[in-house]
């Protein structure tokens, strides 16, 4: 007679939970090791909260490494007749050869540990579906910590204190963009100038700006900022008196910049990895490794959301080990990620600080 996880649980053993699509084996009998729900429901879950992970592009990575292709072609024509014997021509010998370039999500091994108490255990599992609690709740959680991971990693900061190591894996989005700044061979501004709490609204007006000039995709572009910066934007734009601050005030309307809807997510509310800090230019307010430290920073996106691309691999796991001395279980989610920024131009980074600007 096999074993249920639950009777498992209560008895104290260890186990682990795999996530596979198939639930059952030929003989209709549960896989060792599977429980509730399925990878593309946990999946779902996973990427279903954070903004910026939700509207994000995501690749179910099947293999550690995957490559993004930017493949383009760019035509001239030559004339068919000549223009002053009208004789036509034969077969241009300028040939166009398409520019194959890739950007490639390498997925970097990372564990996350929490602890579940065996009273929350002993209080939940009889009736109260505590697996699909359990798993939903790591769910819901994995994906915000892949989020910040995807944001503030940084091969190039020292461990902070008190912070995970895993934000040394790779480079997130924020240290790309910083290389896409210090790239003179590309039109692509990575940062745009700083944009303090009293100027949110005409800052973000300079940025889209920016996002236009660099040939940025407007059709579908977006903005996602933190909490802090949303609440100021609404107040400049309800300011200023017209319909739109009316309707953005009064009938909770969605603020747009430039056409561009803004969104705001909670989860860009606290920076990690030494990206609360960052040396500017005060007269350009652009990044600058000789400037001056200006603090409180927060990060806004704007761009073609699918720009942003997070790579999953398949395989994430959950080990469960009891462990007398928490009296509860050790809970280990095993996982392997990256993100990048696909095409340079379609993402531009606003970085805003929660300090005012001196009018001195």
């Amino acid at each position: 007679m096999s074993t249920t996880i639950e009777e498992k649980i209560l008895s104290q053993d260890n186990f682990n939970m795999k996530f596979a699509d198939a639930a059952f084996d030929a003989s209709g009998d549960l896989n060792p090791g599977w429980a509730e729900p399925t990878f593309d429901d946990f999946f779902t879950r996973v990427t279903d909260e954070p903004v910026l992970l939700e509207q994000s592009r995501v690749i179910k990575m099947r293999s550690l490494q995957h490559d993004i292709d930017d493949l383009g072609i760019e035509l001239d024509f030559d004339i068919q007749r000549n223009a002053s014997t009208g004789a036509s021509t034969g077969l241009t010998s300028n040939e166009t050869a398409p520019v194959l370039k890739r950007k490639q999500l390498l997925a970097q091994p990372l564990q996350a540990k929490t602890i579940i108490p065996l009273n929350f255990i002993d209080e939940n599992i009889e009736g109260e579906d505590f697996l699909a609690k359990w798993l939903g709740l790591l769910g819901t959680e994995m994906g915000p910590a892949m989020e910040r991971y995807g944001i503030y990693a940084d091969t190039s900061v020292a461990t902070q204190t008190g912070e995970r190591t895993g934000f040394t894996a790779t480079n997130g989005l924020l240290a790309q963009a910083k290389a896409i700044q210090a790239d003179a061979t590309t039109d692509a501004e990575g940062f745009a100038p700083l944009v303090y709490s009293n100027n949110a609204l005409d800052g973000l007006l300079d940025a889209a700006e920016i996002y236009v000039e660099q040939d940025g995709n407007m059709k579908n572009a977006n903005i996602v900022v933190p909490p802090s910066m949303y609440t100021k934007l609404v107040r400049d734009i309800a300011a200023r008196e017209d319909n739109l601050g009316e309707a953005v005030l009064k009938d909770g309307k969605i603020p747009m910049v430039m056409g561009m809807e803004v969104k705001q997510d909670n989860i860009l509310r606290n920076t990690r990895h030494g990206w609360d800090t960052q040396k500017f230019n005060t007269t350009t307010g652009k990044f600058a490794g000789n400037g001056s430290n200006i603090d409180k920073l927060r990060y806004a996106f704007i761009g073609e959301p699918s720009n942003i691309v997070f790579g999953m691999m398949r395989d994430m796991d959950v080990l469960n080990q009891f462990d007398i001395d928490e009296i509860g279980y050790k809970v280990v989610g095993l996982a392997k990620a990256d993100a990048k920024i696909h095409y340079d131009q379609d993402t531009l980074v606003v970085p805003y600080t929660k300090n005012a600007k001196s009018n001195s």
